[in-house]
């Protein structure tokens, strides 16, 4: 491992052995080390840390370094046991409170207002997915009930997601319709495998500035896909949107103006009835107007037409595994589903811990469980895959949600809507649903993490154009490795001369104190959120970040959150030194945030030293409430 060299010592890997044993020894008492004789030099002075580091550097073995640094150097994720379990046990206390006579009406209250949303949503998914409407609803029956009980989440909501529908379009595409339940199912799987061996933190792997280019890209693609339709045009396929643009100024003459009304104001009441009042089921009323139109005014659009009733929608099946010659490309398919799949639904789920907190913290290993079970279910129906989703999700938290009962509500009211209603869900004109399909690919368009990456630091917003860029050019496969690659890159760039991954190392407070002489980045006086340096014991213990703190940190930065929980003192504070961090991006400090903000029930408080603007940027967006103090520096008490 590469570490930056400070002024005052020739190499810092000495110095971080020095530290090390310095911590051992700082633990006794003043006294003690004053009459050390390794000490001895400094005689009944009061002691310098500073100078106690240089002491304690004569005394260290190289040779003894190397062999500690050798055993250090690989990263690697904490191991954990494996959740063969499926988390059942720490689940049992959640689904008991489902039965508290104090929730319970604003649960199903809640449950019943996302189903409002989940019927009608469903089935424009599955019409941008290019599946017949009733897997759309029979899918979101099915995976709510499994994603709602055994996800990591205590509110989130399980279904189809428009952000995958155009990954699913391809597969059935390339594929057909009859191997959807098997790629689904393999989802399903792999999600199970890699939340049950704890592996969860691959999934965050993907730079924030990719998923905001792959969501972007979408809504892009939704709409050049859904315009055509909602103006009741019918136009040729695999068109990119140039070539859609091209298409529609030349057939404008064919538009029906029956069907673009109904669209354009289904968007428009999907836009306009939020801001009257948040909790308004806005899709069902939307929907619901334009169907009543259509028949009242005898309008000569498309309808959903008919649909299997009752249990005959959910047909239970083993998909039969395809031949030989095609698993190639269909692994290839269920690998980018799933790595997709799993990234959203992990990162819908920590928005959504932000919005609410519950005593369930949120856990990313048993998500990918809860997310796996759903998505085999869903398979094991017909289905397509599924993820968390944050529009649904959110409404949830909005009705008041205080517990896992709603999605389970939400999920019985589908079923009922297709099992007892489904003659009413076939007189649904299609263009109030493209109409629902252009109000959400509008809203990717411009995704929050994309102006959070912006306001930090704007060459990371060089990967969110790369994949937009290739998804609109090339494919949503290429877009995303592509827009991967450049993310690496930046990354390797920005680390070529400086130290290539994230160390944490744990100081005393004094140590800490004696590092200030050593300063790598000199202290800025604008912008620092508290004028007071952070006074600590010179006990406390102190973690010093060093080199770059990214989405290649992800590691280390699970490493340390576990090294906090399991050895820091409950009763002490948490101090991280982050003055000698080298370059950082959003997606790494939003996670070290999260995992920081997951922990303070553990510890009085969580402090960060930083006089850096872009970090102050960085966890003003991210911490916004605050949970972890910021100072511009630390003092030691007497």
């Amino acid at each position: 491992m590469t570490t930056r060299t400070l002024r005052h010592f020739h190499s810092s890997l000495s110095r971080t052995r020095a530290l090390t044993q310095a911590s051992c020894l700082y633990s006794r008492s003043r006294k003690s080390l004053v009459n050390s004789n390794a000490c001895s030099s400094f005689g009944a002075e009061r002691l310098n840390p500073f100078r106690f580091q240089q002491h304690c550097l004569k005394s260290t073995s190289a040779q003894d370094y190397d062999k500690d640094e050798k055993k250090n150097t690989p990263p690697r994720v904490r191991t954990k046991p494996f959740l063969l379990d499926l988390g059942i046990p720490s689940l049992v206390p959640e689904w008991k409170k489902m039965f508290n006579p104090k929730t319970i009406l604003s649960d199903v209250s809640a449950g019943l207002t996302v189903g409002c949303i989940a019927v009608p949503l469903s089935l424009a998914i599955a019409m941008a997915s290019g599946v017949p409407a009733e897997v759309g609803l029979a899918t979101a029956a099915v995976s709510g009930v499994a994603g709602g009980l055994l996800g990591g989440t205590t509110l989130a909501v399980t279904g189809p997601a428009a952000a995958i529908s155009l990954l699913v379009i391809g597969a059935v595409q390339q594929h057909g319709l009859e191997a959807l339940p098997f790629i689904t199912i393999g989802v399903g799987a792999l999600q199970l495998a890699t939340g049950v061996t704890r592996l969860g933190v691959y999934a965050k792997l993907v730079p924030v500035s990719v998923i905001a280019g792959f969501t972007t890209g979408v809504g892009t693609l939704i709409l050049s896909g859904q315009i055509p339709k909602a103006l009741g045009m019918t136009a040729p396929a695999g068109l990119n949107p140039l070539e859609m643009l091209g298409y529609l100024g030349s057939h404008m003459g064919d538009m029906n103006l029956a069907s673009a009304a109904l669209a354009f104001g289904t968007a428009g009441a999907m836009y306009g009835l939020p801001k009257i009042h948040a909790k308004i089921p806005a899709a069902l009323l939307a929907v619901g107007g334009a169907t009543v139109a259509t028949h009242t005014l005898g309008l000569d659009v498309a309808l959903i037409g008919t649909l299997p009733s009752g249990m005959s929608a959910f047909q239970f099946s083993i998909p039969s595994v395809p031949a030989m010659g095609e698993m190639p490309s269909l692994i290839a398919t269920t690998l980018l589903i799933y790595t997709m799949t799993s990234v959203e639904s992990l990162l819908s789920c920590v928005a959504l811990e932000k919005m609410k907190k519950t005593d369930y913290k949120h856990n990313s290993d048993q998500e990918l469980v809860g997310q796996g079970l759903a998505n085999v279910g869903a398979g094991l129906f017909m289905g397509m895959p599924v993820t968390s989703v944050i529009a649904r999700s959110g409404l949830n938290v909005r009705a008041g949600a205080q517990t896992r009962l709603p999605s389970l509500i939400q999920s019985g009211f589908v079923f009922g809507s297709i099992a007892f209603a489904s003659s009413t869900i076939s007189m649904i004109p299609m263009p109030a649903l493209s109409g629902m399909l252009i109000s959400t690919g509008c809203n990717m368009l411009y995704p929050s993490e994309f102006n959070y990456c912006y306001s930090i630091d704007k060459t990371t917003t060089v990967p969110f154009f790369t994949t937009v860029a290739g998804m609109l050019s090339m494919g949503l496969t290429e877009g995303i490795g592509i827009g991967c690659a450049t993310a690496l890159g930046l990354a390797i760039h920005k680390n070529m001369v400086v130290q290539v991954r994230m160390k944490a190392v744990k100081h005393t407070g004094a140590e800490a104190f004696g590092n200030i002489e050593t300063e790598v980045i000199p202290p800025i006086e604008s912008q620092p959120p508290c004028k007071d340096a952070l006074v600590i014991n010179p006990t406390d213990k102190v973690w010093l970040i060093e080199g770059p703190v990214n989405f290649i940190s992800m590691f280390e930065i699970e490493n340390m959150v576990e090294d906090l929980r399991e050895r820091c003192n409950p009763k002490a504070p948490i101090v991280l030194d982050m003055r000698n961090v080298t370059s950082l991006d959003f997606t790494g400090m939003e996670e070290l945030a999260t995992k920081l903000i997951e922990s303070e029930d553990d510890f009085p408080s969580i402090n960060m030293i930083t006089s850096r603007p872009e970090v102050i940027k960085i966890m003003k967006k991210v911490d916004k409430d605050m949970h972890i103090k910021l100072y511009p520096s630390i003092a030691l008490s007497e």
